[in-house]
């Protein structure tokens, strides 16, 4: 999906396939290679025009609602940093393993100027406590895989990469033996989470367009673009 699992139009086309495959099974996500997900692939998307970027905020929104609302249960291992839109991934699946090492996870949307969609306010809100929320969104930390699980990023850490996904496996099956009393249940833990996103997509969404196409914000996303560039 290119490098470190930006999330660009194809990871979501990719993404969205995979939920909606065939007879809804217990599912594990995970990243490819040694990274979850780096966030939004800004190389990609500063091409795009405002209404480009808007129908592409559109599928994201809709592809992390899917996550969200899959009616099995949908357990991210956390293989590798898991940064902004990635963090938002993360948390839209019904349980999280990390794992050791020197991995981040967390939303750095304000450091880079930007505001939340919906999608990216509202999933986390119901994922975390209020005071880690407030934390998570406002300060742009990355924490480490520990911190993050003393806080509830994560459920557990897994020493390397293959633990993680094989206790994601574990995780999923164990959730997975009553499936219509689990996606009964789910569809009523989430539905305040959807509810929230429903009645601020617009207004959020909106903002997110304005900011990201003022002068401000697209000098400094370009400098972000320039040193990732320059790293490559």
């Amino acid at each position: 999906f290119g490098h470190a699992n930006a999330i660009n139009q194809e990871l979501l086309d990719s993404l969205a396939a995979g939920l909606a495959d065939g007879d809804p099974q217990p599912t594990v996500l995970t990243g490819e290679g040694k990274v979850f997900s780096a966030g939004l692939d800004f190389v990609t998307l500063d091409r795009l025009d405002r209404n480009g970027l808007e129908k592409f905020l559109t599928r994201f929104s809709a592809t992390m609602l899917q996550a969200l609302t899959t009616p099995y249960p949908l357990v991210a291992a956390v293989n590798g940093h898991a940064i902004a839109g990635g963090c938002v991934l993360a948390l839209a699946c019904d349980y999280r393993v990390g794992t050791e090492g020197e991995f981040k996870i967390g939303m750095t949307e304000l450091s880079h100027g930007l505001p939340l969609p919906a999608v990216a306010s509202e999933i986390p809100r119901g994922t975390l406590t209020p005071q880690t929320y407030r934390t998570v969104v406002m300060s742009g930390v990355l924490m480490e895989p520990e911190i993050a699980k003393q806080v509830g990023l994560f459920d557990m850490v897994n020493e390397d990469a293959e633990s993680c996904v094989d206790q994601a496996c574990v995780l999923a099956r164990e959730h997975g033996r009553s499936p219509e009393a689990f996606a009964g249940v789910k569809a009523a833990v989430v539905a305040p989470i959807v509810n929230g996103i429903k009645t601020l997509r617009e207004p959020l969404d909106h903002r997110f367009l304005d900011i990201w196409f003022s002068e401000t914000t697209t000098t400094a996303r370009r400098e972000t673009i320039r040193r990732l560039k320059s790293k490559s």
